[in-house]
């Protein structure tokens, strides 16, 4: 399972925009802007020439058509924040362009469309909206992205991301709150040195308000699907053994609790605990198990959870031998693979080393390249003397002469 892939693959946004017609009309302005850009060089150099003007460092537009529909969203909105200004000032040109000196008529006629629909100060603030949503959900991606990525660490992360969307129903993002401060009074409501357009009483807020709970709620419900089996099954069983921070605190429940997600444990993973030679019976894990329960609620409920296990796996928690058949189910629990970012990053590393300029390499040296790029220290903190001294004694020729001062 790769939860990285469940989170960034499957796009929601074609779910929710039936719902929110901001969103569509956000989708096809961004769509607009890129085609804008890439089909004409001569925009994208006057783009450029906008910024430098009014002191914007113009960043290349987004796509949102990709596979992976977090990231593209993502960038997207980044780059249209950031060239705000520049964008309106450029279309804004292009719209008043009646002589098609600049631009031609498909063009004008495009530029405005997104004027007026970047000028709303509905829109604006909607765009801010989804920075801020998008921002808590590429935070779980970067967290899906970790090596040793656990079951606990996902269950926090889904559970971190699920509070901050839920939080901003009530209190502005930080985005969003940005934009509230700059753009001033009502009766202003410039932004960027952009007059925007609409209403702003409190009606509109009303309704921007239902608007923003609708969509944290479909986003709330989009993670709920996708990561819904972390509920279910071995999943729920692993989660429920080992996040200790669950776990009850009356004796009379610690007594019984996790007895049936054991089971299911054991019984999923029973071809490995056969071929094990340290686990010996189901009875002794059990026993084990309640055990384990008094020990940890006595005394290490503070533990974070991976410290708890860590230390539990080095012997510093129970009798030597008391919880043998307990540490193997634990290190199953540890090693369950929660993601593939480690075979994506190799597969990168590979495109990346062995270049069109470099396909003679030999398996041996591409697999040392490979241990080097993705398990090798960082430039910082590498150390190159040694390496450098055994390149240059180990020739069987000098490498250079030696001059005698």
């Amino acid at each position: 399972m790769c939860y990285l892939n469940r989170l960034g693959a499957w796009p929601p946004l074609d779910l929710l925009q039936g719902n929110i017609s901001l969103l569509n009309d956000l989708k096809g302005a961004l769509k607009s802007i890129f085609k804008h850009y890439t089909e004409s060089a001569k925009a994208s150099r006057e783009l450029r020439a906008v910024g430098e003007l009014l002191g914007v460092q113009v960043v290349k537009p987004g796509n949102i058509n990709g596979c992976r529909w977090l990231p593209h969203m993502s960038r997207a909105l980044e780059a249209l924040v950031r060239n705000y200004k520049a964008i309106m000032v450029h279309f804004e040109n292009h719209a008043n362009d009646h002589n098609n000196t600049e631009a031609s008529a498909t063009m004008r006629g495009r530029a405005k469309v997104i004027y007026r629909s970047l000028s709303r100060f509905k829109m604006v603030k909607f765009i801010h909206l989804m920075v801020d949503v998008l921002n808590e959900l590429r935070e779980a991606s970067l967290l899906f992205q970790k090596d040793g990525l656990t079951l606990q660490d996902v269950s926090d992360g889904l559970s971190q991301v699920t509070l901050a969307m839920m939080e901003m129903q009530t209190t502005p993002g930080t985005s969003l709150q940005q934009f509230l401060n700059d753009v001033g009074p009502p009766e202003d409501s410039i932004y960027l040195d952009v007059k925007l357009q609409g209403p702003r009483d409190e009606q509109e807020d009303i309704r921007f308000r239902a608007m923003t709970n609708r969509l944290i709620d479909d986003f709330c419900d989009f993670v709920t699907t996708r990561f819904g089996n972390l509920e279910e099954g071995v999943l729920k069983a692993a989660s429920t053994l080992f996040n200790h921070s669950t776990w009850p605190n009356e004796v009379a429940e610690v007594q019984t609790y996790g007895n049936d997600a054991l089971e299911v444990f054991m019984a999923h993973f029973q071809p490995i605990l056969d071929s094990c030679e340290d686990f010996e019976s189901t009875d002794m894990a059990r026993r084990e198990w309640r055990e384990l329960k008094l020990v940890v609620t006595r005394h290490y409920m503070h533990l974070p959870s991976c410290t708890l296990w860590q230390r539990f796996l080095q012997g510093t928690i129970g009798r030597p031998d008391q919880f043998d058949h307990m540490k193997v189910l634990v290190e199953i629990y540890l090693v369950i693979p929660m993601n593939s970012s480690c075979c994506e990053r190799g597969f990168s590393s590979m495109k990346r080393i062995k270049s069109d300029w470099r396909s003679s390499l030999s398996n041996e040296m591409l697999n040392n390249l490979l241990q080097i790029s993705i398990h090798g220290p960082t430039v910082a903190d590498y150390d190159p003397e040694a390496a450098i001294l055994k390149w240059y004694h180990g020739g069987r020729r000098m490498r250079r002469p030696e001059l005698l001062d």
